[in-house]
């Protein structure tokens, strides 16, 4: 698995760099590996089904049991074939719907990337490896939403997702942090096998986890961000939607349901919100006359559904909540690419303007009937098994199940105007005089992905049995006891059949009587009077001049202040230390004199002491530079005179660069240099002071610490055989510590490279 997944990794760069060398191939290409990896998780599936999971373990940091660890289980397999399944069919279209567009190997390096974190989201068991794949969703999500950057609508949109998104996440890390404390393992898999529902800090995790979860899954109060992210590109609006980032806190939420589930706390705060989101996304898509923004709506809607249903926690109801979520990715990834080839073809998205077109898009209508039936509930498709096992496990919550009931007739009067109202009846776009351009069927490429989402969900529906076993399994990690699952089309003539009926003819009903509706709808939603939206802007409008002053003042380009600012910070944490853990020495005596017998050995001294004051007095650039150096040059003869000569050459080394690399930038400085006011000096003085009193302090406490002996001895001991030095720190910077070493010489190119991008580089002048 964890080559799997560094291989999509790898795919997403591979992308990036060869798009200009096999521009109209490469999209192609990327999406039939990702079909690879869809059919490497499907050899999975037989050993899923007999109740066995699978654990990739690759020792990270074994220091802090931190590991690659990747656990495959049936909720997972669930999503990592939910996810490249998908993504292999959204990659293929959105080959063909970005061509002619700017910067295309830019976009499908995105997507990838945004399907590789969420892949390894899915499959992570440690912890800290599951949020830093939680973070690269967000991030890569930003990306793609902000893909028109030119336009601001598109930059508002992706920091309004990565704000909420990411607020969230900090949320999540706290609560995940404390999970891992209190189950004694960061490992999920360990974690759900035990009742965190006992521990003392039961309260503030389940809280601060689903605080993460709702952000990224669009709950309310968090569900405002999602229908602005619709200015992202279609194929990114089809699988954020389908099966990616807004699919995650549902996932979380499962996957925890287990450890976390069985108390007040989280069925109350997941069937409140959940049943809130449901019903506000569902009257709000009814609103909307934008095709994306009633999906966006739909999405929250469902994603509200399914929460909710969770939350409910019998056998049932999980099962239903997982069946659902299949149902809605195949329906949504399908209307969402659709949504793209009418408003490709037709220039709109105006739900009012479109009507008539089966005629010149056959194939399209076809497969938004097919979507839009398992939208609708309706037989033979996987929808109608869904809802009525929703049906069946809400009949225990009264008032839940009456919002679930009026959601469900809203998704069927949406999907008789999406499917309907755009395909069929009279004729609304006017006929176009310009001869080079007709209302024409989509290319194959485009059609044909939506249509395997619509059949997909007819092709389950019918052979629903044949999955069920599967699907069962997968239910079963919602609540780690396994239960038959049974997803027969036909279960005779009950209350859930006549239920089932009601719903399609109520939503019938408003669908016929939709202008009555709309302003009923209208008026309620006006009589709100909080708009969480508002509140965000409001947050903004107000922490956005807090912030410019405090950058103003922190970040103001004068290096000085920002060198007090660290240095402050560094003495106050040092200091709180010391404190705290009562380190302040009482035995002010150095263990070891150091005597100064010859007269040469006073010479550092004299040299530190004198570039000192020069560095203090003289007003000359050039001569305090000179000063600095013979200082530094002074402490590399103190570490050659007392048995340090490799440290003595790296410091007299740094001494020199540093001369030189200083000496050059004199040139660019202003030729008259202005000394800070008494009141300043004086604080760097006092900033100085304290940062010299702490370092006394601190080689002072080390005096009286004994170092392992046995780390000494096994560097003494191996330098030679191992490292083949006799210099025994360089053989640990070079060898034992090699990574440590190589790291900072990457950070310190990494640091270079941005330099000089700084400097040199300069973004083209558009071209009027």
């Amino acid at each position: 698995m964890a080559i799997i997944l560094l291989l999509t990794f790898l795919l997403s760069f591979f992308v990036l760099i060869f798009h200009k060398y096999i521009p109209k191939t490469i999209g192609y290409l990327s999406a039939l590996v990702t079909f690879g990896i869809f059919l490497y998780f499907t050899s999975f599936i037989k050993v899923i089904t007999a109740g066995q999971t699978v654990v990739h373990d690759l020792h990270w940091v074994p220091l802090f049991d931190v590991s690659l660890r990747f656990y495959l289980d049936g909720l997972s397999l669930f999503f990592a074939l939910l996810v490249s399944f998908f993504g292999s069919l959204i990659l293929m279209y959105a080959s063909k719907y970005m061509e002619g567009k700017r910067q295309v190997n830019r976009f499908l390096f995105y997507l990838i990337l945004f399907m590789s974190s969420m892949l390894g989201l899915v499959l992570s068991d440690h912890i800290l490896l599951f949020y830093i794949f939680w973070e690269l969703t967000s991030v890569s999500s930003y990306f793609l939403i902000s893909y028109n950057n030119g336009q601001e609508e598109s930059r508002r949109a992706a920091l309004q997702a990565l704000l909420v998104t990411n607020l969230g996440g900090l949320a999540l890390f706290g609560g995940l942090l404390l999970l891992g404390n209190s189950a004694g393992s960061y490992h999920i898999s360990e974690i759900i096998q035990s009742k965190i529902v006992s521990f003392d800090y039961y309260m503030p995790i389940a809280i601060l986890i689903l605080i993460g979860c709702f952000t990224k899954s669009a709950q309310f109060p968090f569900h405002f961000w999602l229908p602005n992210a619709m200015a992202a590109p279609t194929p990114v609006s089809a699988f954020l939607h389908s099966a990616t980032m807004v699919k995650a806190g549902i996932f979380l939420i499962m996957r925890l349901n287990p450890a976390l589930s069985g108390t007040d706390l989280w069925m109350y705060m997941l069937v409140f919100f959940g049943g809130m989101t449901a019903l506000l996304g569902a009257l709000k898509s009814l609103l909307q006359n934008d095709l994306k923004k009633i999906l966006a709506y739909v999405t929250i809607s469902t994603l509200g559904l399914l929460v909710a249903t969770i939350g409910v926690g019998n056998t049932l109801a999980l099962q239903a909540a997982l069946i659902y979520l299949l149902v809605h990715a195949c329906y949504k990834g399908a209307l969402f690419l659709l949504v793209g080839n009418i408003d490709k073809q037709t220039k709109t998205r105006d739900v009012n303007q479109l009507s008539g077109l089966f005629e010149t898009m056959p194939y399209s209508g076809v497969a938004t009937a097919l979507a839009c039936l398992a939208m609708a509930g309706l037989p033979p498709t996987l929808g109608f098994i869904a809802k009525e096992k929703l049906y069946e496990s809400l009949l225990v919550n009264n008032l839940l199940f009456a919002i679930i009931f009026v959601v469900s007739a809203i998704y069927v009067t949406l999907a008789i105007r999406i499917a309907y109202g755009v395909f069929f009846g009279r004729r609304k776009l006017p006929e176009v005089d310009d001869d080079s351009f007709t209302y024409t069927e989509s290319s194959w490429m485009m059609w044909l992905p939506p249509m395997v989402f619509g059949c997909v969900g007819i092709l389950f529906g019918l052979l629903g049995n044949s999955i069920a076993s599967f699907l069962g399994q997968s239910s079963s990690s919602l609540m780690l006891e396994e239960k038959a699952l049974d997803l027969g089309m036909w279960h005779g003539i009950n209350w859930v059949l006549f239920l089932s009926i009601f719903t399609w003819v109520i939503g019938w009903i408003i669908y016929k009587y939709y202008l009555f509706v709309n302003k009923l709808v209208r008026y309620i939603i006006k009589s709100i009077p909080v708009s969480i939206e508002r509140i965000y802007f409001w947050v903004l409008d107000v922490l956005t001049p807090m912030a410019t002053k405090l950058i103003l003042n922190l970040q103001n380009g004068q290096l000085t202040r920002y060198l007090k600012i660290i240095f402050a910070t560094l003495i106050l944490l040092l200091a709180a230390v010391y404190f705290k853990l009562d380190l302040l020495p009482t035995d002010w005596n150095f263990q070891q004199e150091i005597k100064l017998d010859r007269i040469y050995e006073f010479l550092p001294v004299m040299l530190i002491l004198f570039g000192t004051i020069i560095t203090l007095k003289n007003p000359s650039r050039l001569v305090m530079l000179v000063a600095l150096s013979l200082l530094g040059f002074g402490v590399a003869l103190f570490f050659a005179m007392f048995s340090a000569p490799d440290v003595s050459m790296t410091q007299f080394l740094v001494e020199t660069i540093t001369l030189v690399i200083f000496t050059i930038i004199l040139r660019r400085l202003p030729k008259n240099a202005s000394f800070p006011r008494v009141r300043r000096q004086l604080l760097m003085v006092l900033v100085s002071l304290s940062f010299g009193i702490m370092m006394t302090l601190i080689l002072s406490t080390l005096q009286g610490f004994d170092p392992d002996p046995a780390l000494k001895s096994f560097f003494l001991e191996n330098s030679a055989p191992r490292g083949k030095g006799e210099n025994v720190v360089n053989v640990i910077l070079v060898d034992f510590r090699a990574f440590d070493t190589f790291g900072e010489m990457i950070v310190l190119s990494m640091t270079a490279l941005g330099v000089m991008a700084l400097i040199q580089l300069k973004p083209k002048e558009e071209k009027s």
